[in-house]
């Protein structure tokens, strides 16, 4: 993957590819999730920011948007191809369009047309590593109709800041036309709030017009063994997307249905993104997370079977934390 975001003239470049404070979807079918507000920008340390992100954004797995950008999205309810969000019931509420830029890792500005431009300050971060870390991917030449994955929440960082990590795997379209990634997510520190735990579970859809949408959180726990699956019967133009993520252990699950938007043939079977990453201690001290059972298909319910291709995105960069990757057909081991 250049991801999403390195797509985009580097959207991802360094790093890819909110919310307002919301009352929340259901941890279960039957009850409601905590009070959650995503991570704002200004908990980063001054030194792991870029200079250009404004201080009331939020930390979201595909970069730094404007709150008012980011749409949560209830259990039950689904988003329309006009971004619509049409509830249970048939009735229906319109967001307001985006009309702020979001910014990747690095500060590089995306306006909501897809038009990029480089930071006004070329300063890089000084304290801290911000974007995908690790990952394993394929491009496949058929629209891909499904991608399902089992991993384990890993132990919590032995040292907590002010860090975020997540965890997910994903779909795109193709690298050359790259406009939304559809992932289950597993997040550390993602959200904050009255009865959120530090390890939740969302479902995100981003970030077509600008805009990124998401379920949950609902709370998960280290150890606890978690299910993401992403489903697409369609190639786009209508509503046939779900990304579902579930804790097996507690039973608490989100849902969120959306749309895919063109054909997905972009495939990640398991990521590992961070934000204000100085020391290796601010990683999860299980020091591994396996993604294992992969599953492809494509739109016919067939498997499909490739080689992973392993990307050590942080190459060099500081800290340095024994970065692995090593893959099966089913299986996606990425070390730190």
């Amino acid at each position: 993957m250049k991801p999403f975001a390195l797509v985009r003239a580097s959207w991802l470049g360094t790093w890819m590819l909110a919310a307002l404070s919301l009352a929340g979807v259901a941890q279960a079918a039957d009850t409601a999730s905590p009070q959650a507000a995503l991570t704002t920008v200004s908990s980063l340390s001054p030194g792991a920011r870029p200079l250009n992100v404004p201080l009331d954004y939020v930390i979201t797995p595909n970069g730094y948007f404007a709150a008012s950008c980011v749409q949560a999205v209830r259990q039950g309810e689904r988003v329309l191809t006009d971004g619509s969000i049409e509830a249970q019931d048939g009735s229906l509420r319109k967001p307001a369009a985006c009309t702020k830029p979001h910014y990747t890792q690095s500060g590089m500005r995306i306006d909501p047309s897809g038009h990029t431009s480089a930071p006004t300050s070329q300063r890089q971060p000084a304290s801290g590593y911000s974007g995908w870390l690790l990952t394993a991917y394929y491009t496949t030449s058929t629209g891909v109709g499904s991608i399902a994955a089992n991993w384990v929440v890993p132990s919590s960082p032995s040292k907590t800041t002010n860090q975020v990590d997540y965890f997910f795997p994903g779909l795109e379209q193709s690298e050359s036309d790259a406009q939304s990634i559809l992932q289950p997510v597993l997040g550390y520190n993602a959200f904050s709030g009255s009865g959120v735990s530090l390890w939740t579970l969302s479902s995100w859809n981003c970030c077509v017009s600008g805009t990124t949408y998401y379920s949950g959180p609902v709370n998960t726990a280290a150890g606890d063994q978690i299910y993401g699956i992403v489903s697409a019967t369609c190639d786009g133009g209508s509503n046939c997307a779900t990304i579902t993520s579930t804790d097996e252990t507690n039973g608490h699950t989100t849902t969120l249905k959306t749309n895919p938007y063109a054909a997905l043939t972009w495939v990640f079977g398991g990521t590992l993104e961070a934000y204000n990453i100085s020391s290796c201690s601010l990683l999860p001290a299980s020091k591994s997370v396996v993604y294992n059972g992969i599953q492809v298909k494509d739109m016919s319910g067939n498997t499909i079977s490739q080689a992973w291709t392993p990307w050590n995105i942080i190459g060099s960069s500081s800290p340095q934390c024994g970065y692995g990757i090593s893959t099966t057909t089913s299986s996606v081991t990425l070390d730190y």
